[in-house]
């Protein structure tokens, strides 16, 4: 009685070689110089994956502040028309009227809108011109870091683009052939192409002819934004209402298609460089061990035990890859937007994690390619193959 428990436990011992201790975090760390570059290089293929997405983000953040950021629960535009950038949108003059007449709708706001280029003593850059009332606010800046709001004669423009043009507070500049006084700053309105300046509505009409370009519409408490745009497009006819996210993502959509054919090259060589690297590092780390696996074959190690540590081995390499090449991207976004604050790279959870699951399928495949060699081989070949 007292020699079966004993040989029982060894004989479960014998069977299972490759639970015995954590053998994938061991092979790992085993060489710890050879571990560590190994995740260092997966984290550069990873970091580059997500500054290329990351810039791209970024940009369409930019473009689509102005929006996500306004008060509106609807934006209301000539038929037809989705977007601001490169569009055109004209309505009646009564459109404001009409649209704030509509059940459920608390306010509604006209803005003008125009596209020129502004100039300042350090060169000149394109610009949206936007026409808006000052008396509420409303379709202005969301945010004045200086100053106050425009009047006549006067405007207020995004901080980047004072820094660039080299105008501030007090000082005049020239918005598509008008010579205003910057009287306030605001925030978020510059990309790398372009900017923002906000005038009165009254100022716009001198600059460029009295126009409503669209109508800014908040809904009273309660009512469903998508029901509410409904609504004011069956009432009003004649015009496209969209909600505060279609816009945006209509506004995103016009980004994307202009830049489609770059950003889809960029991002496939970024991608195909950074899940060859990814496959071919973890391959190698397979191979480097390979004789340890003929080893653990030999004692009676099976095949599926065999992958499962080479499995573990790759989800924790591309894991902590994965959390140094985040930690990395967030540091460079970070110094690019100190060093250009009009460029920013914009990382995301859902970029994260679609990165590290394409790491980890590109990963599994490179990792346990290798042990096909140990699978095909029984157990004293594998013995004499590691010696």
């Amino acid at each position: 009685m007292t020699t079966d428990t004993v040989r029982r436990p060894r004989a479960t011992h014998q069977a299972n070689p490759t639970r015995a201790v954590p053998l994938g975090r061991r092979f790992l760390f085993a060489d710890r110089r050879r571990a560590a570059l190994t995740v260092l290089g997966v984290a550069a293929s990873l970091l580059l994956v997500l500054l290329l997405d990351g810039i791209f983000a970024g940009a369409v953040d930019r473009v689509t502040y102005y929006i996500r950021t306004s008060p509106a629960d609807v934006f209301v535009a000539q038929s037809g028309v989705r977007t601001m950038h490169m569009s055109a949108s004209a309505l009646p003059a009564d459109t404001p009227d009409r649209v704030a007449d509509v059940p459920g709708v608390a306010w509604a706001a006209p803005i003008a809108f125009a596209s020129g280029t502004i100039a300042g003593p350090r060169g000149r850059e394109l610009s949206y011109l936007i026409g808006y009332d000052t008396g509420t606010g409303r379709g202005g800046p969301a945010r004045l870091v200086d100053g106050r709001a425009p009047g006549a004669g006067e405007a207020v423009m995004d901080e980047q683009a004072s820094d660039r043009l080299g105008v501030g507070v007090g000082d005049l500049l020239t918005a598509m052939g008008a010579s205003l006084r910057v009287v306030g700053l605001s925030t978020g309105g510059s990309s790398i192409t372009n900017t923002t300046v906000f005038v009165d509505l009254a100022e716009f009409r001198r600059i460029r002819g009295d126009r409503v370009s669209y109508v800014l519409a908040g809904l009273d408490a309660g009512v469903d934004a998508s029901a509410g745009a409904h609504r004011i497009g069956a009432t009003v006819g004649g015009v496209t209402v969209q909600t505060r996210q279609q816009f945006a993502d209509s506004e995103a959509r016009v980004v994307r298609d202009m830049s489609a054919d770059l950003l889809r090259l960029m991002s496939t060589i970024g991608l195909v460089i950074a899940l060859a690297v990814i496959a071919l590092g973890l391959m190698s780390a397979t191979l480097n061990r390979l004789r340890d696996f003929a080893v653990l074959k030999a004692l009676g190690g099976r095949t599926p035990h065999l992958a499962a540590v080479v499995t573990f081995q790759v989800v924790l390499t591309v894991v902590l890859a994965s959390v140094v090449a985040s930690a990395a991207a967030l540091a460079v976004a970070w110094l690019v937007l100190l060093a250009e604050p009009s460029v920013e790279i914009s990382v995301t959870a859902s970029a994260v994690t679609q990165t590290t699951a394409r790491a980890l399928v590109v990963g599994m495949l490179g990792g346990l390619w290798p042990l096909r060699r140990i699978a095909v081989l029984d157990a004293a070949s594998a013995f004499r193959r590691s010696r």
